[in-house]
């Protein structure tokens, strides 16, 4: 009786071991598949810019859905439809647009992406400057964050002073 009391002592806090690890692989397993189903959505999201496919926005971007940037008017668009309509007026002023994936890092519901963007600034929108005609090349780094395997949140950081001065536009010291 003793030693069977002897043979528990050790093999339960074995037993718990190898059940936590075993929990701690499923869990890590599932987190991986999670951030390559967001990856997934990620090129969708290229597919949408460079086609200009629009039933893919409805399929990827949440109703809700928030780009902060500050290139646009209040640094922020709200909503699923206001986006797709940037997009529109973007695909517009360059209908030429086309954007490369240049890297791209998942953790969890988060996504980091870099980019590269060129465009011949040729279409014009109103409230946008006059088109020049001049293909433009410029990066951009964005942080996205998804829920169900939608976009929800965005933050764009573009090289701004490069596609201003792309787009004809000069920097005039105060």
């Amino acid at each position: 009786m003793r030693r069977i009391g002897q043979i528990f002592k050790v093999l339960v806090p074995i037993i718990a071991l190898v059940a936590l690890v075993v929990f701690m692989a499923g869990a890590g397993r599932r987190e991986r598949a999670t951030e390559e189903k967001n990856k997934a959505v990620i090129m969708r999201c290229l597919e949408v810019w460079n086609k200009g496919d629009m039933a893919i926005a409805d399929e990827i971007y949440a109703d809700n859905f928030i780009r902060h940037q500050d290139t646009i008017p209040e640094g922020i668009i709200r909503g699923r439809d206001a986006f797709k309509q940037f997009i529109m007026a973007t695909r517009t002023a360059w209908p030429d647009f086309h954007v490369s994936l240049k890297d791209m890092i998942a953790e969890g519901d988060k996504v980091a992406i870099h980019v590269l963007i060129r465009g011949t600034f040729s279409g014009a929108v109103e409230g946008w400057p006059p088109p020049n005609g001049k293909e433009m090349v410029f990066e951009c780094l964005e942080l996205i964050c998804l829920a169900d395997g939608k976009y929800v949140e965005q933050w764009t950081f573009l090289q701004d002073l490069v596609m201003f001065s792309q787009m004809g536009m000069k920097l005039v010291p105060a």
